[in-house]
């Protein structure tokens, strides 16, 4: 039984000159698992909000969809999603217009919270929850009003890898449990791509294949499609012999451009965030900070920036700085891309050359995290912070992004970002700290760095056993 049928599905967004959506037709199989995969723009987030009725987005659609069920909905943003300020009042918020009793509806949210390890934190302030923890409150909530189609638009942009993992495999639990129907888009598919029945490839608004990941595989490498490069390093090498190449730490940490000593920051008394953390962040290099949801990384990023002050310990900078920020439409005040940022050389390398008569809320994620990069790189800032930068790109945009923070410290410029893309950081970091529990426990050259860790590391580093850390570090033969 189909779960999901569009036919000649098509979208434009109010005075847009391009089909956001154009022509999809596509069959999901009930109890099927879907991976939705495309660049920045394809389409993706327009097609799985569509879906969901209420909250399906304004504009001109043609062409039939149809769902056989109710859909349950969730975003990548569980800051935007979570409207109470407990967890109980959260699970219940939306099973009180069921018209269900109070003994029905406490009963339910007993199971749910048991089912999803929440029973420890029902009545928790949702605002005191890890990021993790609380994308896990929202996906309880909706599972709680029983969908036959579980729908999820990067549900893991903000997880650090492990919480990431744990998330996942719980969606893989739902999935078995339930038979349920899952459709699901998420930029690093590593944890997905062999598991999922179908692979979807969008480009531009088109459906370009409805495949077996094994057969999506084959299509990306006999086209030389760009997508191939966001198929999980593991699946693409699993019929190749991997030679790892012999290289040595070369870099050299130099002097500081920015410095933390001893830094203790609280929100509430008796509730320290950072703790006696200290950072060398060293000039003309790419450093980049690691570690798990709610140990303090965006905090210390924002006293770095001088948005905070610490209430012990000192910061130094040796230069102007700019920070670029997780949520980045929060950044936007103007009606028009145009008038947020100068169009030019930056906007056309990041491909938002196009978006400058579009309202900024309209943009998709990945461009919307590209004009905001863009308008941070035009204070031509010495110090550049960028906190989450590669949230919302594809596996291309994330090369392009790469090269230009190499330009960047090529030219002088020092780079310092938070990440939870952990190949992204193998791939063009020259430093790497980890922080754990309010403080920096170690900062060193990435090879050493990353080859020293079995958890938070590399898809290479565990595909090798740590004796190769990013692409330079490798070839292979069939």
């Amino acid at each position: 039984m189909e779960a999901v049928t569009l036919k000649s599905l098509s979208f434009a967004y109010p005075e847009s000159e391009y089909k956001a959506l154009d022509g999809v037709t596509l069959s999901l199989e009930r109890g099927s698992f879907n991976l939705v995969m495309g660049a920045s723009a394809a389409g993706k987030s327009t097609l799985l909000s569509l879906l969901k009725r209420e909250i399906a987005p304004f504009g001109e659609m043609s062409g039939e969809l149809s769902v056989n069920g109710s859909v349950g909905f969730l975003s990548q943003n569980a800051e935007e999603s979570i409207v109470c300020s407990s967890v109980r009042a959260e699970l219940a918020f939306g099973v009180e217009n069921l018209g269900k009793s109070n003994k029905e509806i406490e009963l339910l949210i007993a199971e749910t919270a048991a089912y999803f390890n929440l029973e420890s934190k029902l009545n928790s302030d949702t605002a005191s929850l890890s990021g993790g923890e609380k994308q896990l409150v929202c996906l309880a909530a909706v599972m709680m009003m029983k969908p036959d189609v579980l729908v999820l638009d990067e549900p893991c942009a903000m997880l650090d890898p492990v919480a990431a993992e744990r998330f996942v495999n719980l969606i893989k639990k739902l999935h078995a449990d339930f038979n349920i129907t899952v459709l699901m888009s998420e930029h690093s598919s590593d944890l997905l791509y062999s598991y999922t029945d179908s692979v979807i490839l969008l480009d531009n608004g088109k459906m370009l294949l409805c495949a077996s990941p094994g057969e999506m595989l084959s299509f990306l490498e006999s086209t030389e499609n760009s997508m191939l490069s966001a198929v999980p390093t593991s699946f693409r090498f699993r019929d190749k012999s991997i030679i790892v190449k012999s290289r040595e730490e070369s870099v050299e940490k130099g002097e500081a451009a920015l410095t933390a000593k001893r830094l203790w920051y609280a929100y509430s008394k008796k509730c320290d965030v950072l703790k006696d953390c200290s950072l060398e962040v060293y000039k003309g290099k790419i450093n980049a900070v690691i570690g798990c949801n709610g140990c303090g990384k965006t905090t210390l990023l924002k006293l770095l920036a001088g948005v905070y002050k610490p209430y012990r310990g000192k910061v130094k900078a040796d230069g102007r700085i700019s920070m670029l920020t997780q949520s980045v439409k929060d950044l936007f005040t103007k009606e028009k891309c145009a008038d947020e940022v100068a169009f030019g050389e930056i906007t056309d390398y990041l491909e938002i050359g196009d978006i400058s008569e579009r309202h900024p809320y309209d943009l998709s994620g990945g461009q919307a995290q590209r004009l905001a990069l863009a308008k941070a790189l035009e204070r031509s800032a010495d110090i550049i912070i960028l906190d989450e930068p590669t949230r919302g790109l594809d596996a291309v945009l994330k090369k392009k992004l790469g090269e230009l923070l190499v330009r960047l410290v090529n030219e002088g410029k020092t780079v310092l970002m938070v990440s939870h893309d952990l190949d992204f950081v193998g791939e063009w970091a020259d430093f790497v700290s980890f922080m754990s529990d309010g403080a920096v426990t170690v900062t060193d050259a990435k090879r050493s760095f990353f080859s020293s860790l079995g958890f938070y590391t590399t898809s290479l580093s565990r595909l090798t056993g740590g004796k190769a850390v990013c692409s330079e570090d490798i070839a292979y033969e069939q």
